[in-house]
């Protein structure tokens, strides 16, 4: 009977283990009311803006002409070994591949909530191995799946899959120590780690040898010298060698991205500090359950709560008897050492691959959850044990720290989060007294359990939740939103692949994200991700786009000149005109589609000139003459500046670029005025130092904001009369604004047709077979430069008539080969250094895992 109800149990444990976190997210996505469950999108944060396009993107690489190693839905094209390697790696988004595009917000949430219950049952896989098989494994398992760290980082479904990873990379490594063998599980689990996100991977390898240093001086307890250890020298030859058997396994991928990301970035210098990232005390405040409030923002503390039967035998396990103070000095230890990781300013950024997060900061603080539930669940094996000054101690604690939070925290935290917290702390005291001193003892363990889903369930629902504070007024957020975008964008984008099936871009004067091309499926102008190429971005703003240091966008474009350059072939807007020389396409509902007939292909010739041609003296305006000279284009300019413009102030004094609001009862504002003298259209551009609020009025019409971090580009000013007086305010919108200068242009559409007309004499077409394979024809009327309006990167290889050329970079920003006189064939591919060498590093370490397993099955280990 005994051994039946063991076997029930083994069964059961870990069946509890994945269905509880399962059916409490269900219920509280029901609570939430999102979709499938309700009509709540449950796209939050970067998961709306970024991620769920990413994964829009992934499914293009098997059903299309896109593959993994480019794209040219991000800005104008990049690589894209890297933003896989980041975001898109997680085996389970596998199961988003045959769902369409407007319902993976649902597949999505269902993938999570199944994720959530892996994690679950991962820990408690590995607490079962270390301690055996209870019940009580479920109390910890529920913790872990609801750590802090999973529910403030929600939308963070890429770091799911490395949470769960942790517990089986823990548990290789106890194998390895406590057997003296190799563990498959150790090399299979940090290998997947690694691969499916090598930045949070990174984080783990490290962990990793924490934990290996705590499990091997707390097993071998003989171990007093370095005359000991070499007794038990075993261990620790096996852990290096199959852990850099693991980075072989996933090196594919973990090369690709760290030479993708080298080669992209520019940022050479990380500023060394040792200062402190917060205030030591305050971080304690992360223990209290509900403290969560929707701030992910870069000044936030680590998310580090583990539940509040974590919080009190963990402070146990510190005052436990049975616990050796070799175990307590060494877990100490890793604490120290993790709590450091977070505080001081460089140690943090160390254990982020030696770069500051933006947004979501101490990624690693799930590795702080899973410390204190390990080594907690020690001490709750055995309540019994546990003595008064076991209690009284933490209960000191808890009371000291309560008041303090109460007190000096009440603005950060709130008191719902102390309240909440004191009360789950005085329950788990009251299970201890019950378990000790009455005869309700099997009572205590189920309702340590109930406690756990209580806690647990309420953290989780105020967490997620955080992310929605006016969910019912907010209609964007809801899945009907989203479906009518993507159904309505991907209805327009089909139409216009179906009637031309060239290779050009497309953008829009609306948005979702600005991601929405990887999402949707066309060569765009926008991307955001932590992985865009810096060179790009700032090309991008150099041609009067957005450029805001962290990604570029079309925003509201640029010049028609611009955009023409760029092969922007079909714009998209909810309006039914546009100034650009653009005709009407195509209407779809409410938007409508505008055809540029002067958009050059992506590949076309220029004069040798154009490797020199750099932004550096010139406005953005004569810049882009400048870069119409280059294509030999002789004509008249195709913008010409606004003279004669009176700057006035109205209430404000100037000193250098600032302007000074002199009394803030009254109106304040830069009046810039000048008469028109030309039927042409006019565009304006106005350079500062910084973001600031103004508001720009153009004839009594406001304009969209600007000096913002979306507005903030060569916008229209619009067309007026010959001879009519055309006035500028510019309304700050705090008590100064600085103004470096500004910039009127008129823009010449006959201009723009003598220019297309020159440039495309010599006839050039490109031709994409995939999105990393090219090939095309070229012809020149003399020795130029073929130029392709992708950005420069020297992992391209070009071939001209079948042989290699030397790639060069033209008008400080685009792919360029030199060409000479006559026809030509083109052909580009784009394959990643780290791809070419990690693929025979990852083969010969799937080789090498295989004669492992075969050694072990023939010795029978």
């Amino acid at each position: 009977m005994r051994e039946f109800l063991y076997k029930k149990r083994n069964i059961l444990c870990p069946l509890l283990a994945f269905l509880i976190p399962v059916a409490v997210m269900v219920f509280i996505c029901i609570l939430s009311g999102f979709y499938p469950f309700g009509d709540t999108s449950i796209l939050m944060a970067d998961m709306r803006y970024q991620f769920v396009d990413y994964f829009g993107y992934m499914k293009k690489i098997f059903f299309s002409n896109d593959t993994l190693f480019y794209s040219f839905s991000k800005t104008l094209g990049g690589d894209m070994a890297g933003l896989e390697a980041y975001y898109c790696n997680n085996p389970f988004l596998l199961f988003l591949l045959f769902l369409p595009n407007n319902m993976l917000p649902g597949g999505i949430l269902v993938m999570m909530i199944v994720m959530l219950g892996l994690i679950g049952l991962c820990f408690n896989i590995f607490l079962t191995e270390v301690y055996g098989s209870r019940y009580t494994t479920l109390v910890f398992s529920t913790a872990y799946a609801f750590m802090g760290y999973l529910m403030g980082y929600f939308n963070c479904v890429h770091y799911f899959f490395n949470v769960m990873m942790l517990p089986l990379v823990m548990l290789g490594i106890y194998r390895i120590i406590k057997s003296g063998k190799i563990s498959i599980l150790y090399i299979i689990s940090q290998a997947l780690s690694v691969f499916s996100s090598y930045y949070i991977g990174y984080m783990i390898c490290i962990f990793s040898v924490c934990f290996f240093i705590y499990e091997y001086f707390t097993l071998y307890t003989d171990i007093k010298s370095v005359k000991n250890i070499k007794k038990h020298l075993k261990p620790v030859w096996i852990f290096i060698s199959t852990s850099i058997l693991a980075a072989m396994l996933s090196a594919v991928s973990l090369l690709c991205s760290v030479i993708s990301l080298r080669e992209q970035s520019s940022r050479k210098h990380i500023p060394i500090s040792l200062k402190g990232n917060f205030n030591i005390i305050d971080f304690f405040s992360g223990f209290y359950s509900n403290v969560f409030n929707g701030n992910v923002s870069d000044d936030g503390l680590p998310l580090i709560y583990s539940g509040a039967i974590a919080l009190i035998f963990i402070m146990i396990f510190y005052l436990a008897g049975s616990i050796t103070k070799r175990e307590k000095f060494i877990s100490a230890g890793v604490f120290v050492f993790l709590i450091l990781g977070f505080y001081v300013d460089i140690l943090n950024v160390a254990w982020h691959g030696f770069s500051y997060p933006i947004g979501f900061p101490y990624r690693n603080s799930f590795l702080l959850s899973f410390w204190v539930l390990f080594l907690a669940y020690k001490c709750f094996l055995k309540p019994g044990e546990i003595k008064a000054k076991q209690v009284i101690i933490p209960l000191f604690i808890c009371v000291i720290y309560s008041l303090y939070a109460a007190v000096i925290l009440r603005s950060k935290i709130g008191l719902r989060p102390i309240y909440i917290t004191c009360f789950y702390v005085a329950f788990i005291y009251l299970l201890i007294y019950i378990y000790k001193k009455t005869s309700f003892k099997k009572y205590v363990m189920p309702m340590f359990l109930m406690l756990a889903l209580v806690d647990a369930s309420y953290n989780a629902y105020v967490s997620v939740n955080a992310y929605f504070p006016e969910k019912e007024e907010d209609k964007s957020i809801s899945i009907g939103a989203y479906r009518d975008f993507v159904d309505e964008t991907s209805a327009i984008v089909d139409h216009i692949n179906n009637e031309d099936s060239g290779f050009y871009r497309i953008e829009k004067l609306y948005r979702r994200s600005n991601n929405d091309a990887m999402l949707i499926g066309y060569n765009g102008m926008s991307h955001f991700s932590s992985c865009e190429a810096e060179q790009t971005m700032r090309f991008m703003g150099t041609l009067g786009f957005r450029d805001n240091g962290n990604w570029a966008f079309y925003g509201e474009g640029s010049s028609a000149f611009a955009d023409c350059l760029l092969g922007m072939k079909y714009l998209l807007s909810q309006y039914n005109e546009t100034p650009k020389p653009y005709e009407p396409f195509y209407r779809y509902n409410e938007k409508f589609v505008f055809l540029n007939p002067y958009a050059l292909p992506l590949c076309f010739t220029m004069q040798k000139s154009c490797t020199d041609l750099k932004p550096e003296g010139y406005d953005k305006f004569s810049y882009q003459n400048a870069l119409a000279g280059s294509f030999g284009y002789e004509g008249d300019d195709i913008y010409t500046k606004v003279e004669d413009v009176e700057v006035t102030l109205d209430n404000l004094n100037r000193e250098g670029n600032t302007y000074t609001v002199i009394d803030d009862n009254k109106e304040a504002c830069i009046r810039l005025s000048f008469i028109n003298n030309s039927t042409d259209f006019i565009y304006m551009y106005y350079d500062a130092d910084a973001l600031q609020e103004a508001d720009i009025v153009v004839n009594g019409l406001l304009k969209q904001p600007y000096f913002t971090s979306y507005g903030w580009s060569i916008r229209e000013l619009g067309y007026y009369p010959e001879g009519e007086s055309v006035e500028v305010l510019i309304y700050p919108g705090q008590d100064e604004i600085t103004l470096n200068g500004f910039e009127f242009y008129y823009e010449n559409k006959a201009a723009i047709a003598d220019w297309y007309e020159c440039a495309t004499k010599d006839k050039c077409e490109l031709t994409k077979v995939t999105s990393s394979h090219l090939t095309g024809k070229a012809s020149s009327s003399g020795d130029k430069m073929l130029v392709f309006s992708f950005p420069y990167d020297n992992t391209w290889q070009v071939f001209v008539d079948g042989k290699k050329v030397e790639n060069k970079k033209a008008i400080d920003g685009l792919l360029a080969v030199d060409l000479e006189k006559g026809d030509h064939s083109v052909e580009l591919k784009y394959t990643p250094r780290g791809f070419v060498i990690g693929l025979p590093v990852s083969i010969a370490g799937i080789i090498s895992l295989f004669i492992i397993v075969f050694y072990k099955k023939r010795r029978g280990c």
